[in-house]
């Protein structure tokens, strides 16, 4: 399941944007503004992973969602079918190609997701980040932390909707999501961030 474990490390990175932040008051508050408004969306996603020369190393799509709180849904289509599916207590990840299914929670440390950037939960923003507006709409976060697992993360907004998210990390590696089709604060049943694991797959729970 290396394509959607490489996703999870990714997302971990981009949402822990939720945990604290520092930078210019304006441009946090600009920040803090664009997802304050966001309760859910949904978005056709494409990604692409590039190594420290710029070669891609994987390319993905599919559609992603999430609702507050902690409701998340990232669904691949491409190359090859995965899901990873969290009701913000339970975290599944399930790869048709294997017939295999993770369970585990959806602790702490996975609470670092797309899904937490568009919870709402925003009050530690301005501590372990220096945020900086490049242009309008676009912002780029640089962690505190010297032992922050990534080095520069940037997000794009246009018209106060997500368009893009930008990661780099410590060896150079970088990972981009854009996204497409973006519906802001869609009704998202809650069923859909439930996953009934199918008859006769390998289970395996990291509880």
């Amino acid at each position: 399941m290396p394509l959607i474990r490489n996703t999870v490390i990714n997302l971990l990175l981009i949402a822990s944007l939720n945990a604290q932040a520092s930078g210019t008051s304006v441009d946090l508050q600009q920040l803090r503004d664009l997802l304050q408004p966001i309760t859910s969306l949904s978005a056709q996603f494409e990604q692409q992973v590039t190594d420290a020369n710029g070669f891609p190393v994987q390319n993905s799509s599919g559609l992603f969602q999430v609702a507050q709180p902690n409701n998340m849904r990232w669904i691949v289509s491409y190359p090859m079918p995965q899901q990873m599916i969290s009701d913000g207590t339970t975290l599944w990840l399930y790869d048709p190609d294997l017939d295999q299914v993770i369970v585990q929670p959806f602790d702490a440390k996975l609470q670092s997701t797309p899904a937490v950037l568009f919870s709402g939960e925003l009050d530690e923003l301005d501590r372990a980040y220096e945020i900086k507006q490049s242009t309008p709409g676009v912002f780029d976060l640089a962690p505190v932390r010297a032992d922050s697992l990534f080095q520069a993360l940037q997000i794009s907004f246009t018209d106060g909707v997500p368009q893009s998210i930008v990661l780099t990390d410590g060896l150079g590696q970088t990972t981009y999501i854009n996204f497409k089709e973006v519906d802001v604060n869609p009704v998202l049943a809650s069923g859909l961030f439930k996953f009934d694991i199918p008859p006769n797959v390998d289970v395996i729970r990291n509880d």
